[in-house]
Formats: C-alpha cells, sequence, structure tokens
C-alpha cells in the first residue's frame, strides 16, 4: 500500500535545490547491497542539478519555482522489496512527468521504503512551466495506484469529500506517508489477513497474531477491531465499504 504526497519546500532557489538533490541521493539512505537505488529519468542522476540548471537557462526560465518534490511511500507491512519500490518510482516518474527531468532516490533507512521524486519545474522538451494544484495531486495519487496495483499491490484510496462519507481525511492521508495513521495500519492489517485467510476463524488469528482484537458476531451488525494500542473502530468507519460485514 503506497501513498504518494507532494513536500512543500519554501525555499525555491538553485541553492536549494541542489541540497535537496544531495539530499535524497545519499548513499547512507539509498544504498541497497552493492546498488545505490538512485536513477535520473531524462537526466543523468549524478548530474542532474547541472542540467536542470542547463534547461533552464536555454529557455530564460531561472527564476520562480525551481523544482517539485514528491514522496512515494509504502507501509511497513507491504510485501516489496527495495528493488521493485525503486522501479515503480521510476515508472511513475516517467509516467506523470514524461518531458520533464526528474531524480528518483529511494530511501530504505527507514521502516518505510520510500522514493523521492525531485522534478525540474521546466520541461526539456518544450520549456513549459510544471504547474501543481489539489485536482493535479489527486490524479498523480490515481495514477500511483494504478501502477502498484499492476504490481500485484495493495492500494490507497485517496481521500474524497468526506462530510457525508466515512473517508480517510486528508490529514490522516498524509501522516500514512509515515506511519502514524492507527486507521491506515488497521486497514493494511486486514487486507494482509484476508489474503492469507480462507475462513473467518483463520481471519480471526491471523489478526491477533498482529496484535488485533476482533468481534465478529452474528448477532452485531457490525465487525469491531480494536488496535494494539486500544483504539476501536467499526467495520463502517474505514474508508471502503469493501470491509463491511455485509459483504462477507
Amino acid at each position: 500500500m503506497a501513498t504518494f504526497t507532494a513536500i512543500k519546500n519554501a525555499t525555491q532557489s538553485g541553492g536549494a535545490m541542489r541540497g535537496v538533490l544531495n539530499y535524497i541521493k545519499r548513499k547512507d539512505k539509498t544504498l541497497w547491497g552493492d546498488r545505490q537505488l538512485v536513477t535520473g529519468w531524462n537526466c543523468v542522476a549524478q548530474s542532474a542539478y547541472d542540467e536542470m540548471m542547463t534547461t533552464k537557462r536555454r529557455h530564460s526560465k531561472t527564476d520562480g519555482r525551481m523544482f517539485y518534490q514528491f514522496v512515494q511511500s509504502f507501509h511497513p507491512e507491504e510485501d516489496v522489496t527495495p528493488e521493485e519500490v525503486h522501479a515503480i518510482g521510476l515508472e511513475l516518474a516517467k509516467k506523470l512527468f514524461p518531458d520533464f527531468e526528474v531524480v528518483v532516490a529511494t530511501h530504505v533507512d527507514a521502516d518505510h521504503l520510500h522514493s523521492h521524486l525531485i522534478v525540474n519545474s521546466v520541461s526539456l522538451t518544450t520549456g513549459r512551466k510544471l504547474h501543481q494544484n489539489a485536482a493535479d495531486l489527486q490524479r498523480q495519487r490515481q495514477i500511483s495506484d494504478e501502477i502498484c496495483a499492476a504490481h500485484g499491490l495493495t492500494v490507497l484510496e485517496p481521500p474524497k469529500k468526506y462530510a457525508q462519507e466515512k473517508k480517510m481525511r486528508p490529514g490522516e492521508y498524509r501522516s500514512a506517508v509515515h506511519g502514524e495513521s492507527w486507521k491506515f495500519r488497521l486497514i493494511n492489517a486486514i487486507d494482509l489477513c484476508m489474503r492469507k485467510a480462507k475462513t473467518r476463524a483463520e481471519f480471526l488469528r491471523e489478526m491477533e497474531r498482529r496484535g488485533y482484537q476482533v468481534r465478529w458476531e452474528d448477532a452485531r451488525k457490525y465487525i469491531t477491531y480494536t488496535t494494539p494500542k486500544g483504539k476501536k473502530c467499526r467495520d463502517d468507519r474505514l474508508h471502503e465499504n469493501k470491509y463491511r460485514k455485509i459483504n462477507y
């Protein structure tokens, strides 16, 4: 299960872009075995800063927004390797930003594998500037989900209007990047256990192994989950109808 978020970089200058590129490419964060998980799209990762600046100068667009930063992050319990996370990040960069220079760096030094995408604000081929809004981010999240699903991974439904629907709020989506959303972790545990279990009893055992209590009784309308830290959640409070008891 992956999330895709935009990181706000308030300082927009050549120095800031160089600093961010140097940070995401650090060996202590990206080295996996004998391979450094850093790749450039439309550029060479090692010389990306110089190439991005050359593109800006060629099109006389060296001021204003210099770069965008995005993070695609996977839940710690997702069954995915660092190499696959990196391949997915590169595939996403190619699909979202086909004519922009992008550096994809996968960090393996945290509990949750995640890839940083640094995107030049000026197109390599057309010279146009990249502009982002909330609708663009929503579309990008959907494409991220489509790529993850094609790799056989679970996906998180993007946040929608939640005044009348019990969907994941935008704040919960953002916090999920760092594994801080207890509801996100609960959903992920349910998905994993449902894939492993063939019966209700097996599902309950799998959830218990992960520290979750499940009250699933024929006489009760809802399934109630209790997290390892004691938070309770009914099935109708999760983010998709597929988790409702009536669907089992």
